[in-house]
């Protein structure tokens, strides 16, 4: 009987080098279980905000949180007081994802933001879990004050961590990632500001446009973040086959100068809208805007002018963590361990086999084999029994969860 191994086959091809990885969701957050999925923070602004935060009973008894829609149309819908002038400061959410991460590709579906408001300090980031701020990282991925336009990109951390103007379209701001780094501003971090006029990456004109997605992209190597308006989402996320190779230039990229696993892990995803505090109600911010006009202060303007901040409500269809999958390598020299794994597969060699003269597939006692009539794989009397590669090529590109094991076939084919 001949009988060859498929690594001989492999090499004799030349499949030299060559790669392919994948990613594969890990944690869907939508309508449907997204208020469980996360910790309402209830304490003092830790940004010195003019806000008051509120748990999950409190903020859903006064509407400041809800679902709207249902079925494939549900959203969740996170908003802030309108209605009172409390001297307290204003009424709103802030929460924190039950689960952390390390690395991840995180698509955050916005159809509605609350930004471009005078006094409004909108955000959603991760934050590290290790209770000693920056240790462990902040990534911003949203973020503006008061009647800022485009999108503000950032990361916090301990000293080291710098980033270069390369492989990006956004304008570096600051270029160095620690938070007390000589120069910038205090807690500043390294921020790269998406493109001016681009896109509709924030605030009200992003909200003009039906929103869009934030997609982080967070690797040993990087940290990158990208954004798709509503009508330029790509088919592969839609699918929810996310393919950053396929995405471009990203509008923003951390990297060069930074060792990325040692200064981010633990990382929880956090939505909140603040008002005033550090940032927004920081005297010479709030007097270089056109919100000076408004009042003489940040704090003022947002405690007696409730209504000016119905719109400034998230409306988010959904929060998607996917995790990278195992990569499948091919060596090209025989006798190289032939290493390959995939999402969700476990998988043994296939081999190859004689067919006899009735297109029947021979096992290694020569006995046909049921239900292998394969004959339009044959070649010069060879079989491959169904080509491993290709059905696990194809299981994985369409979704079917393949399993290998001894002489069973892949992807659900007897």
């Amino acid at each position: 009987m001949v009988r060859l191994n498929l690594l001989t086959l492999l090499a004799s091809t030349s499949l030299i080098n060559a790669a392919l990885a994948a990613y594969s969701l890990a944690d869907s957050y939508t309508a449907s279980n997204f208020f469980d999925s996360f910790i309402f923070f209830d304490g003092k602004d830790p940004t010195n905000g003019f806000v008051q935060y509120k748990d999950l009973k409190t903020a859903a008894k006064s509407g400041l949180i809800a679902i709207e829609g249902s079925g494939d149309n549900a959203a969740v819908y996170m908003g802030v007081d309108h209605k009172t002038k409390d001297p307290a400061g204003r009424a709103s959410v802030r929460i924190s994802s039950k689960k952390s991460y390390n690395h991840g590709l995180f698509l955050f579906d916005i159809e509605h933001n609350p930004g471009s408001i005078c006094g409004t300090w909108p955000a959603f980031w991760l934050l590290s879990d290790s209770g000693k701020w920056p240790v462990g990282g902040e990534i911003d991925i949203f973020e503006g004050v008061n009647e800022q336009s485009d999108n503000k990109m950032t990361l916090h951390t301990t000293p080291g961590c710098l980033i270069k103007n390369t492989d990006f379209s956004g304008k570096v701001e600051t270029p160095n990632c620690d938070v007390n780094a000589p120069g910038q501003g205090a807690n500043m971090g390294c921020g790269i500001l998406y493109p001016k006029g681009k896109a509709h990456s924030y605030g009200k004109s992003m909200n003009a446009v039906g929103g869009g997605v934030y997609a982080t992209m967070w690797t040993s190597q990087d940290i990158r973040v990208y954004y798709f308006p509503r009508s330029s989402i790509t088919n592969d996320i839609t699918m929810g086959k996310p393919d950053p190779s396929k995405w471009g230039m990203p509008a923003a990229k951390f990297a060069a100068g930074c060792n990325i696993d040692q200064h981010f892990s633990g990382l929880n995803i956090i939505f909140n809208t603040a008002f005033c505090g550090d940032w927004a109600g920081d005297a010479s911010v709030w007097d270089k805007s056109t919100c000076k006009a408004k009042a003489p202060t940040c704090k003022e303007y947002v405690q007696h002018n409730p209504e000016a901040f119905k719109d400034a409500y998230w409306m988010i269809r959904s929060v998607k963590v996917y995790q990278e999958g195992k990569t499948m390598s091919r060596r090209g020299e025989a006798g190289d361990a032939f290493a390959q794994t995939m999402p969700e597969m476990d998988m043994s060699l296939a081999e190859v086999s004689r067919k006899d003269n009735s297109s029947n597939v021979l096992d290694e006692e020569g006995a046909p084999v049921s239900g292998m009539d394969n004959s339009a794989d044959a070649e010069d009397g060879l079989l491959v029994k169904r080509n491993w590669f290709t059905e696990a090529f194809r299981g994985w590109k369409t979704g079917i969860k393949c399993t290998f094991t001894g002489d069973k076939d892949a992807c659900g084919y007897a």
